[in-house]
């Protein structure tokens, strides 16, 4: 394919699920020393983890003496917090105790049955820093779904806190999230300049990813270690209204949710072209996108550009006219007027 081209539309770091003046915050629990904590929720689409809708995590969490980091104790275990009637909550209930450190991991995903899987660390070690704190353990993922789908998307927080003899720190944990995955999306764009032509985006596929992947969280640099080749193919949609014409000249598909790594991917669709109205070819096109690594956090856009070199198999062959000459008048007919 002669126009698959390839930019970074949002080089963005990880979107933050931060505070927002229209987000439903749960105060403090009712009971002073309940451990409880506070998330961001508006119950809108799922397509990715975003503050507005964002409904349910699982925390992992320890606690130790303050004053010499000893006895470690594991106090959540892949514990599920949901919102529930404007309130988060979680069972069975934990409780501050007074001079101790604790730290929290937290994981969120858009699907309800993700699939990642956290490993916390058999032992915490004394040198745990509420001060330095960036998570402990390991999470697995698998982007694919059972229908072939990249639409897993995966948020992680962490938090500390450290209490006094008179626990007057026993407050809601915070929890702000950053995306683990990389995020991306195809936009087609409708290159022909002829008005008499549209163009039908369908079955758009990316191929050449990696399946599954590991990352050790809490580290300096974050890296994800991968399993197996880079050859799994997802697929992805394009919203109903993909029809291309010189007034509406692009769209773009929903996002899909990949392993950060060093890929290089391929971009297959089928793209149905009608002239004024009439079936004129179907095709089937395939890019690449040069090798590269994708980031932690990131977002990326892939735009393919169909043109009339695309849409048949030498190009469109357009009708052309030519002027061979212009006959004269040949001789005169003679005649006369009369009076």
């Amino acid at each position: 394919m002669k126009h698959l081209h390839y930019f970074i539309a949002l080089a963005m770091g990880a979107t933050m699920l931060g505070s927002c003046s229209n987000d439903n915050i749960v105060d403090a629990p009712a009971e002073p020393n309940v451990i409880g904590f506070k998330a961001m929720a508006n119950k809108t689409s799922r397509a990715e983890v975003t503050t507005a809708n964002i409904d349910r995590f699982r925390v992992f969490g320890c606690v130790s003496d303050a004053a010499t980091g000893a006895n470690h104790t594991t106090i959540f275990e892949n514990t599920t917090v949901e919102l529930k009637d404007g309130k988060w909550s979680y069972q069975p209930t934990q409780y501050w105790a007074p001079d101790k450190d604790y730290f929290f991991v937290a994981l969120s995903s858009n699907v309800k049955n993700p699939a990642w899987t956290f490993k916390a660390p058999d032992t915490h070690d004394n040198a745990l820093d509420v001060n330095a704190f960036k998570g402990y353990g390991t999470v697995t993922m698998d982007i694919l779904d059972q229908q072939g789908n990249g639409d897993r998307d995966l948020v992680y927080a962490t938090a500390t806190r450290r209490t006094d003899e008179t626990i007057s720190d026993a407050t809601v944990v915070s929890l702000t999230f950053k995306h683990l995955l990389s995020r991306v999306a195809v936009q087609f764009t409708n290159g022909i300049t002829s008005s008499a032509y549209s163009l039908v985006i369908s079955n758009v596929s990316i191929n050449g990813l990696y399946l599954k992947g590991s990352l050790e969280l809490g580290v300096e640099n974050m890296v994800w270690t991968t399993e197996g080749e880079a050859e799994t193919e997802i697929t992805t949609v394009v919203p109903d209204n993909n029809k291309l014409t010189a007034e509406l000249p692009s769209t773009k598909s929903d996002p899909s949710f990949i392993i950060p790594a060093i890929q290089q991917l391929s971009i297959t669709f089928d793209v149905q072209v009608k002239l004024n109205g009439v079936n004129y070819s179907k095709r089937t096109l395939t890019g690449t996108v040069p090798s590269q690594a994708f980031e932690i956090g990131h977002s990326y856009l892939f735009t393919a550009t169909i043109t009339t070199d695309n849409i048949s198999d030498e190009g469109a062959k357009p009708i052309e006219f030519d002027v061979t000459k212009v006959e004269g008048w040949g001789t005169d007919t003679p005649g006369s007027v009369e009076f």
